[in-house]
């Protein structure tokens, strides 16, 4: 079977042979249960069934997922999952007891779907033991920038709220086929454990996070004042804000991932929850 790669899917594939052992070694699957996203035709996948105790690949294209079957026929520790990994539900395709000592997740993430496969692990984290995923270069300084920085967002605040992350390396764009027109970082992703109290908390988080970064260039009163959902509650968030000696004209990049987290906590306090 011929590989063609799919622009509609964001496909590029990990060659470089050296730089593949790198990332497997990096991605650590000795014994572990891994949950491997973007599977591709399978060179990674190797690599990782050679010390994990069990690897679930998941790929969404239809013919390189017959390429793995093929590839995999005979491996006992694989089983693969032709779906799409933005609604990956891991109690779906994991048993009870494996899922219990938490997973390992892996994987060179399309470009064009990161941000939203990424999102949809940060709802599963009590089922994650750590990540190691493949990133656009500029996607993973968004998601380790600092606040003040240009790359600083929602993302940023979402993802550091719940984890720990740093780039492990970096992997330059003519280790990738087809060559794409930007290098890739290699991410460490560390669930933080109960960053909320509950299900109903973090969605407020997020939503608030949402309301602050909607528009950059305003202030995060402004902001807020725009929301339906928080505008009744921005004098409250002013009197937090002079709390942490911040000015009641700041963005809502120059709020750090602790204060947003406090921010959260008193609406939630007031909301009962």
């Amino acid at each position: 079977m011929i590989l063609r790669p799919k622009k509609s899917l964001g496909q590029v594939f990990l060659h470089d042979k050296n730089l593949l052992q790198k990332t497997a070694r990096l991605m650590e699957p000795e014994g572990q249960v891994v949950v491997e996203i973007g599977a591709g035709d399978g060179r990674l996948t190797q690599l990782l069934l050679e010390t994990a105790s069990l690897v679930h690949a998941v790929e969404i294209d239809r013919g390189l997922f017959s390429m793995l079957q093929e590839r995999f026929e005979a491996t006992p520790n694989v089983t693969l999952h032709c779906l799409d990994a933005r609604r990956l539900s891991f109690e779906k395709i994991i048993d009870d007891g494996r899922l219990e000592a938490g997973v390992r997740v892996v994987g060179n993430l399309p470009y064009c779907s990161f941000v939203q496969i990424v999102m949809t692990l940060m709802r599963q984290l009590t089922h994650i033991k750590d990540m190691r995923l493949m990133a656009q270069t500029e996607l993973a300084r968004r998601i380790v920038a600092k606040p003040s920085t240009h790359e600083y967002g929602r993302l940023s605040v979402i993802v550091q709220a719940r984890a720990a992350v740093k780039e492990l390396m970096s992997v330059p764009a003519s280790a990738f086929w087809p060559r794409p027109k930007v290098d890739s970082s290699l991410l460490e992703i560390l669930p933080r454990p109960n960053p909320f109290r509950s299900k109903i908390h973090a969605e407020l988080f997020d939503d608030f996070v949402t309301a602050a970064f909607q528009y950059r260039r305003k202030t995060l009163l402004n902001s807020l004042a725009r929301s339906a959902k928080f505008s009744s509650r921005r004098e409250a968030v002013r009197s937090q804000l002079k709390h942490f000696s911040l000015s009641s004209s700041c963005r809502a990049q120059e709020i750090s991932v602790s204060i947003y987290l406090y921010f959260a906590e008193q609406l939630a306090m007031r909301c009962g929850e």
